[in-house]
């Protein structure tokens, strides 16, 4: 009997493989644009996302991600007053990602940054972004290390004609760009 439940335990294990979950860090610089005499240093992010597979078909996946985005501070220069720009937020998106040694993806998300300034106030925007990204996974037992590199862009920017009053300029020197390195675990 003993013997009986050690290969039991053998055979389970052995076809234990890395399963439909991702949890990754993605360490971004965002790059950010200036607005007349209202300038921001390019700061850098943590993210911190989940990604779950809803359907797989051969080494192709469709992925559910949620993730959040760590405050950024960077300094904000206006005219002679100077403070900090803080960016937080969240993020839900779709990614189709292909493994067939290297991983490759493309997708799309809906965030939600929560933007503030000195002499600004703050203001909270939505807005979807797509994402692209190149890495590499090593297919272990249990888990596998993933490692690439990402780049978003937001599909959506508040434009110089349109501003109005200091939400708008808020919406102006958000980020506008991001290139992110990520690391991370399938489990």
């Amino acid at each position: 009997m003993r013997y009986a439940l050690l290969g039991l335990a053998l055979v389970s294990a052995a076809t234990l493989s890395a399963s439909d979950n991702e949890l990754n860090l993605l360490v971004s610089k965002q790059l950010t644009r200036d607005y007349s005499s209202y300038s921001t240093d390019q700061p850098v992010g943590v993210t911190l996302r989940y990604g779950r597979d809803l359907i797989g078909l051969g080494p192709a996946q469709l992925q559910l991600q949620a993730g959040y985005h760590r405050q950024t501070t960077a300094d904000f220069k206006s005219g002679s007053t100077t403070g900090e720009f803080k960016n937080t937020g969240y993020s839900l998106g779709l990614q189709a990602q292909w493994r067939m040694g290297v991983v490759l993806g493309a997708g799309a998300e809906v965030r939600a940054e929560r933007l503030q300034a000195t002499t600004l106030g703050s203001t909270t925007q939505i807005r979807p972004w797509l994402t692209g990204r190149v890495g590499f996974s090593i297919p272990l037992p249990l888990v596998q290390p993933v490692v690439g590199l990402e780049v978003a862009i937001p599909m959506t920017n508040k434009s110089a004609d349109s501003i109005s009053n200091n939400e708008d300029v808020l919406k102006r020197l958000s980020p506008n760009f991001e290139v992110s390195v990520y690391g991370g675990v399938r489990f």
